[in-house]
Formats: C-alpha cells, structure tokens, sequence
C-alpha cells in the first residue's frame, strides 16, 4: 500500500524518528526530531516505522471480500473526491452536491474528502466492513461450551448439535445460568479448531485429508529413476476357469514410472498381498513382456517396456517389507524409499493410477464397487463371470489405452514420453536401450527364503525334505557339514526349491526327495496344522501328504455336491416352468413330480444312500401314508449330510 510523505508524518532516518517537517522535492525533505533539530535527507533512505503509537496502522484491504461494483464505485468516489479537493474556494454546497451524486451522508463525504486530500488510494474508499462483534455470554457460560464441546462433542461416536445444545443446557441449570441459543453454540463450534475437532469426531485418517498439503514430489529427471509400486484389492469378483464358480477378490499390484507416468508392469493374484504378489510384479515390470503378451493372445498390445529401477517407493505394507523383497533390492542395487505412514500423500502418482483402473473395473460384470452406497442393489456374485487370465486380459488392454491418451500432470502420453526419452540426440549410445536383467533367476531373487543346511536327507523346509544330485558337489565342498545356505521356494508350488549356491551365486533347482503331489503354500499350512493336532508319533512326511490328500478329497467332493445341487435347482426349475404352461403335454401332478425326483435320486446316489433318504423325515417313499400323530422323525435313522445336501 502506498504512503505519502507529507508533514507530521513520522520516519525512520539513521535508525532514529523524525517528524517529516517539510518536502523539498523528489530529492530532498526537511526532517524534525524531538530536541527541535532539522536535517535534510534523500526521501528514498526514509522507513516508515510499522504500528506506531498513536498513528493508525495501514489499513489490509482482502481482495476477496470485496465486489467489482465495489471498487468501480471507490474508484468514482475517489475520483470526484479528488476534483473536489482541488477547488481552492469550494463551500459546504459544493461538498453536499458531491454527497448526493455519491450516494453517501454529508459527513461521510467530509471524511473521504480529507482522505482525497492526505493522497490516499482508492482502498481507502472502500465501504468500511464492521468488525466481529465481541463476545457477549457470560464468562462461566463460555468456559461450560468450552468444557462440553471437548468432553461430549469432540467424541468419535459424533454426538450432534442438539445433544450438545441439550448438554450445555443441562450444565448451565446446575450453575445456575441461562442457557444460550443452540445458534450460539454452533457459533463456537465452528470457532473451534477445526483440525483438532475432525480428528476427534472422524479420526487421523480423515485429519490427514483436510491438513494443508506442503511441499512437492521431487519428481524425476528419466525414466526409472523413481518408481512407485502399491497394492490394492480388485473391486470385482472373479470365477474358476472351470466350472465359473465364484471365488472371491483377487488382490492387484501396480508398479508406475515417475518420469513417464507409464505403468512398468501389474500382477492379479487371489492370495493376499505378499512377497510373492510384489515379486511377480517386479518382475513383470523389470522385464520384457513380448511372451506374457503372446500366452494371453494380445497381439496388437506394444509394450515395449523394461528396465531396473533406481529408487523404488512403497509404503510400510508388510508384504514390502518382507526379507524376500529387501533381499532382491540389495541384490540389484535399487534403493528403497519408504513412505511415511500417515502421508498417502507423498504416493499420490500411484493412488490415483489405481483409482482409474479401479472406475474401468466399476464397468464389468461382477464389480463390487468402492463401497455399499455405490454397490446399491446390485448383486455382484450374480454376475460375475471373469476368471483370473481374462481380467488380466482386461487389464493389458486398458493399460494400452491409459498409454495412449494424453497425461494431466505431464501433458504427454505416458508411451510416447518414455520412448521419447531414449530417442534424444544428447542421449549416450550406452544409454539409449534399458539394461536387460535375467530372466531366468529375476524372479528367484525376490521370492521368500529361508535359511537352512544341507545335510545327509537333504534340505528340510515345511516338514518335507528336498534332494537331487546336482548338491552332491556341495555336499562334498563342505566336507559333509551342515553350512546354512539360502533356499527360495515359490508359495504357488512347492514341489520344488532353489537352493543357492554361494561360490557360483547360481541357483540348483531342487525336488522333493521322495515323490509326492505338489501343494501350495497354504495347502502345506493347513496340511501341518492338522498334523500338529494328531499324535507325535504319526507326525510324519508320510502323514503331511496324507493330510493333503484327505483335503483334497474333502474339497473335491464338497464341490461334486454343490454341482449337483445346483443342477437339480436348475431341473426343477425348468420344470416347474413347463407345468406352468396350460395345455403343456407331458404336464403332471405334484404327487408324479415328487416321485419322479425322488427316483432320479435313487438312481443317482445309489441304494445305500437312497435308504438314507427313505429315512430322512419319515418318508420312506413320495407315496406312502404317513402317521400323523408321530413326528416325522420318529423311528428313522438321521441321513448322512451328503444326502441332505440333495434334498
């Protein structure tokens, strides 16, 4: 804001005030101190001292409050003002004719015409905004809001502002007090502090959403100088490739570059996220994708992208952390970047890449949304129909056409930024193709490991022993000593191992010792856990294995039932549709209909089944009398549960 130098207005001059006596020019003015001295000085060496005892402070205009009208209407009265003040014999007729085309009161114009004279701005003709007025309640009153907005408002159970208002009431009739209007103590919540009261109400996680957002990502300079990785559940219910069974959520991994905002790779998985689900996206992004595309029949699909990361940043998830992860790190000299936890912010290029694939799965079959209000009435297990490799399918095609369209944040499409950069003629030759990483062991070095010894029955892991030849010349370099060594294993498949070697840094690939059924992770969990329930003598390799096979059984069957279950569902359905339909030929009667099921059960289960069924309820046939005075139970034997399956 302009200031004007004109006398008795009080500078700064050689760390001393003075009173401006008089302006001599654009070079010089007249100067005063207290003991009556006069100097001259050069006005562009004068300070005006801020907040001045006695001299009003300069006036903070907020743009925001005021209107264009607003100032369109200071600037004429500033500019009629001004005119005014220029008369040298003006009368109070003159200033009263300038009231009345101002719009304003003979003594408001009196005052901005000494504004108009003193040079001042046209913020100075503002209309004048009336402060907040002060509080009026009593001082116990407000220290009662005070005290029941921290004990009864600020609650996560999120009282509302009648429950408030009826609190506050409540305690001013104990002291005594009126109580204020529930408008008034609205007015003090929303004077409290706003970030402290939505973290008590709605917690961090919605604090951290209205916190000012400070500072910046520092970005990147190239292509895999900083990549982003971050997991998420899939909001889609996938089936079996088989029989389309629903099989529930899977799990998806995306991993992003900085530079070009091209996505480097992705993995779908049904388990948890885990190491295994990070490895096999780092895998997917680091190498080439020709074959992954060529197996999925994508041929029109160009995804010419792979490298090795410079900086790899993720949050503090377990399955980034895990020692099979930070193992493939070290190994490949990427650095890791751990994100703060509480600051989703700091990984916002990955968040919202997720969000927009998540809004093309939102347009699939079986979606589950983002939440129940979206959801509505749809019933996703009813339509689904996606099995693991076609949403991978899906999610391929949509990453092409995310390549190809033209990025907010960069202005470039993602495809056409990243291949550009090593098409730059500055651009070492050395520098001009991504390092290629090996494909056979890539993956290995980033799977779970555990420690274990090589001794004369092989490597244990899981209760299972694993042996081949190719660890005969370890066996015979230690001299038949048990040395620790690393031993990857792939949760998906257990059948075999990798056993590293140390003096060669190669990976021997090693089987189960005796042959047995391959199993997962999971299946070997649970297989252990019911072994450990079973007596100590039968905990053996041989009873793990049985254990899974017994699962095994246990499942294969439950699903037999299912099928048939639902077969039957269908076939009563069709017929009750057809019996539905007057002059149907073929049409019978209830007492047919059930006996006609009732045989097709017989013939199905068997005899020995189908006498479970005769007893189940006391219906040994659709036909025979039955004795009402007796409960239908009476005298029967209970059915097996494969039976009532059927019913």
């Amino acid at each position: 804001m302009e200031r004007r130098m004109t006398a008795g207005v009080v500078v700064e001059h050689a760390g001393t005030r003075w009173r401006i006596e008089r302006p001599l020019g654009a070079d010089a003015v007249l100067l005063r101190n207290d003991a009556g001295e006069i100097v001259s000085a050069n006005p562009s060496t004068l300070r005006f001292p801020p907040d001045l005892p006695g001299q009003p402070a300069a006036r903070r205009i907020d743009d925001l409050r005021y209107t264009d009208a607003e100032w369109a209407e200071a600037a004429k009265r500033r500019a009629v003002l001004v005119d005014l003040a220029g008369v040298p014999l003006r009368s109070r007729d003159d200033v009263d004719r300038a009231a009345r085309d101002l719009g304003i009161k003979r003594r408001r114009a009196f005052e901005l015409l000494r504004l108009a004279r003193s040079g001042c701005g046209i913020d100075a003709f503002l209309p004048v905004r009336v402060a907040t007025r002060a509080k009026r309640l009593d001082k116990m009153v407000e220290t009662i809001i005070t005290h029941a907005i921290q004990t009864h408002y600020a609650q996560p159970n999120r009282p509302s502002m009648q429950s408030l208002h009826r609190e506050v009431a409540g305690l001013c009739q104990e002291a005594g007090l009126t109580a204020p209007s529930i408008h008034t103590i609205g007015a003090r919540v929303r004077a409290s502090d706003q970030a402290w009261l939505i973290r008590k109400r709605h917690g961090p996680q919605a604090a951290r959403a209205a916190r000012l957002l400070t500072g910046s990502h520092p970005g990147a300079r190239a292509p895999w100088q900083r990549v982003q990785i971050d997991s998420t559940p899939c909001d889609i219910l996938l089936v079996t490739a088989g029989d389309r069974h629903v099989i529930g959520r899977p799990n998806v991994t995306f991993a992003i570059d900085m530079f070009s905002r091209a996505v480097l790779g992705f993995s779908v998985s049904l388990e948890a996220a885990s190491t295994l689900t990070v490895a096999t996206c780092l895998a997917h992004a680091c190498l080439p994708k020709d074959e992954w595309l060529a197996r999925r029949d994508l041929p029109r699909v160009r995804w010419p992208v792979w490298g090795k990361p410079d900086i790899l940043e993720y949050d503090q998830g377990p399955e980034n952390e895990a020692r099979g992860i930070q193992r493939g790190l070290r190994r490949y000299g990427i650095e890791a970047k751990i994100r703060p936890k509480g600051h989703p912010e700091q990984h916002g290029t990955i968040e919202r890449l997720i969000g927009t694939m998540m809004r093309m799965v939102h347009e699939l079959r079986g979606t589950t949304w983002s939440n129940i209000a979206e959801r509505g009435d749809s019933e996703p297990a009813a339509r689904a129909c996606l099995a693991l490799p076609e949403l991978e399918r899906i999610l391929a095609l949509a990453i092409d056409s995310y390549h190809h369209v033209t990025h907010a944040a960069t202005g470039e499409r993602p495809m056409e930024r990243y291949l550009g950069y090593y098409r730059r003629p500055e651009l070492p030759d050395a520098e001009r193709v991504p390092p290629r990483l090996p494909a056979d062991r890539f993956l290995r070095d980033f799977l779970p490991f555990e420690r274990r010894a090589l001794r004369r029955t092989g490597v244990a892991l899981f209760k299972v022993d694993y042996s081949s030849i190719d660890l005969l010349p370890l066996w015979r370099r230690d001299n038949q000593q048990p040395v620790e060594r690393v031993v990857v294993y792939d949760p998906r498949s257990l059948a075999r191992v990798w056993l590293l070697d140390d003096a060669t840094d190669d990976y021997i690939a090693v089987p189960y010792r005796i042959p047995h059924p391959d199993m997962t992770l999971a299946e070997s969990e649970e297989a252990r856990r019911r072994m450990r329930a079973s007596r100590a003598q039968d905990r053996t390799e041989r009873r793990l294995f049985e254990n899974l096979a017994e699962i095994r059984a246990i499942e294969e069957q439950a699903r037999s039932a299912t099928s048939r279950r639902k077969a039957e569902r269908t076939r009563l359905a069709n017929r009750a549709a057809r019996e539905s339909i007057p002059g149907k030929p073929g049409k019978s009667g209830p007492a047919e209909t059930v006996s006609a099921e009732a045989a097709d059960m017989r013939r199905t289960t068997g005899p020995a089944q189908s006498a479970g069924l005769a007893g189940l309820g006391g219906r040994p046939a659709c036909d025979a009398p039955m004795d009402p005075a007796a409960p239908g139970w009476a005298g029967q034997t209970i059915a097996p549960f494969s039976d009532v399956e059927r019913l």
